[in-house]
């Protein structure tokens, strides 16, 4: 029979790890080119899928506000959208994703960063440090932690 624990103890290690790399690929964005973006549209995407549908139709929706945009690197004209890299917001209202769409009408510019490597990876807006990312990579490792002496003693 497995040793439970040790299997959550090595699940929780896997999901930290995948956590502490996104995190770590977080660190470059302050270094990536700034670009100028230009909005060349938006949309309002209503989430759901037959599982949500069928936990019952008093299931809360989300709504997904996707901006796409165009910007020149090394000469070459690229499209993308927010969800490229941090992923575009979700909201419970459809009224707050339009609100937020509301101030992303086309032609307006922003600035970003683009990916050296990936230039269609378009971080919007300040770089910001990945807080709930940091806090679930600390999560998991003390959930494996725990696990590890629960099956060690």
């Amino acid at each position: 029979m497995p040793d439970i624990p040790l299997l959550i103890a090595i699940a929780a290690l896997v999901g930290a790890a995948f956590s502490a790399r996104s995190v770590w690929q977080r660190r470059h964005v302050s270094r990536w080119q700034e670009v100028a973006a230009t909005v060349t549209g938006a949309e309002l995407v209503e989430l759901g899928s037959r599982v949500q549908n069928r936990e019952g139709p008093d299931q809360e929706r989300r709504y997904l506000a996707r901006v796409h945009v165009r910007y020149r690197v090394a000469g070459r004209e690229v499209r993308s959208d927010n969800g490229r890299f941090d992923g575009a917001p979700t909201f419970t209202s459809r009224e707050a994703a339009e609100a937020c769409l509301a101030d992303f009408p086309e032609g307006r510019t922003l600035r970003g960063r683009v990916d050296p490597r990936a230039p269609e990876r378009l971080q919007l807006g300040d770089s910001r440090i990945p807080a709930r990312r940091i806090g679930l990579t600390l999560f998991l490792l003390v959930i494996a932690a725990f696990a590890l002496f629960i099956s060690f003693r």
